[in-house]
């Protein structure tokens, strides 16, 4: 609502800015998924490494089809239940819901180093 007085001159209204029909995007940043603009981070192609000359890192998931991946994890396996202090195996086979009533140390290890070759541990 405007108030006007007597013998008062208006001074000229500035029409709003508005958008012109054929307005050009082309020069503006592009967003989105599809366009491929700042909000898709792709995953670079190539890693940088430490030492170039070196070798990649090995498949460890294919030795294990291998009669002698098969081998190397069961040795594995064995040697870092050899190395764990017995209330730690205790406490993962509790935890993995294997609880174990024997008190001889080598038959809990034993349990211990098959099921988790069988798979049935989360180390």
């Amino acid at each position: 609502m405007k108030i006007v007085k007597v013998g008062m001159v208006l001074p000229e209204s500035k029409k709003p800015k508005t958008r012109k029909a054929g307005m050009d995007h082309s020069k503006k940043p592009k967003f989105g998924i599809l366009k491929r603009g700042k909000t898709v981070r792709a995953k670079p192609r190539f890693e940088a490494v430490r030492d170039p000359t070196s070798a990649p890192p090995s498949r460890k998931s294919l030795r294990i089809l291998t009669h002698k991946g098969e081998k190397t994890r069961r040795a594995k396996i064995s040697e870092d239940a050899k190395k764990l202090p017995i209330h730690k195996i205790r406490e993962t086979l509790k935890r993995n819901k294997l609880p174990v009533s024997s008190k001889r140390e080598d038959i809990v290890r034993k349990i211990y180093e098959d099921a988790q070759e069988a798979g049935m541990l989360s180390v």
